[in-house]
């Protein structure tokens, strides 16, 4: 009697822990380098990545490939942050953002404000382009002042066990464009 209880209780702790776990997360923490984690992770007391994907659940569910874009507030310790998740497989855009006094809500939407000024959009298409070392340039060569934000790109692709990460520093970007450009 006592195995089957146990049986049925481990049964329903495996079961409750498999749907806590939002589709793409984990393989978002096994792209961290060993050790680290991302320094906006460390600095806050919430799990942005895993808010991000209970938000996105129904809306990834039939999606097996991602580029996900997180960036953070440049701010000491806020819990801000924003971003969009580029759903490769039905070639749709979630921005999603939060704010300081609710930062476990978040918004979504898949229209973003400001369409001639996407800087959202911007990096995802460079990203898809094979640009990120162009992105990583316009981060470096930036240089505005105050405190800098390390911004992370994810591709995730489920299907081919594909899980990658690349990181570059937020750089200005006004009109639909970088104010510092590459030439």
């Amino acid at each position: 009697m006592r195995t089957k209880i146990s049986l049925i209780s481990l049964l329903f702790i495996l079961l409750c822990l498999g749907c806590a776990t939002p589709k793409f997360y984990q393989e978002i923490l096994s792209t961290y380098p060993k050790g680290k984690k991302d320094d906006f992770i460390l600095k806050s007391s919430i799990s942005p990545h895993k808010i991000v994907f209970k938000s996105l659940k129904d809306e990834l569910k039939n999606s097996s490939h991602i580029i996900y874009h997180f960036s953070p507030n440049a701010e000491w310790y806020s819990k801000e942050f924003s971003g969009v998740i580029y759903d490769v497989d039905n070639n749709r855009y979630y921005y999603f953002e939060n704010s300081n006094k609710h930062p476990r809500k978040i918004t979504v939407s898949e229209e973003y404000p400001y369409p001639e000024d996407n800087y959202y959009k911007f990096v995802i298409d460079n990203f898809r382009n094979g640009k990120i070392d162009y992105l990583k340039k316009l981060g470096e060569i930036s240089g505005h002042s105050g405190y800098r934000t390390n911004e992370v790109i994810y591709d995730i692709n489920l299907k081919k066990n594909s899980y990658n990460r690349y990181t570059f520093e937020d750089f200005l970007f006004m009109n639909g464009k970088p104010t510092k450009d590459i030439n």
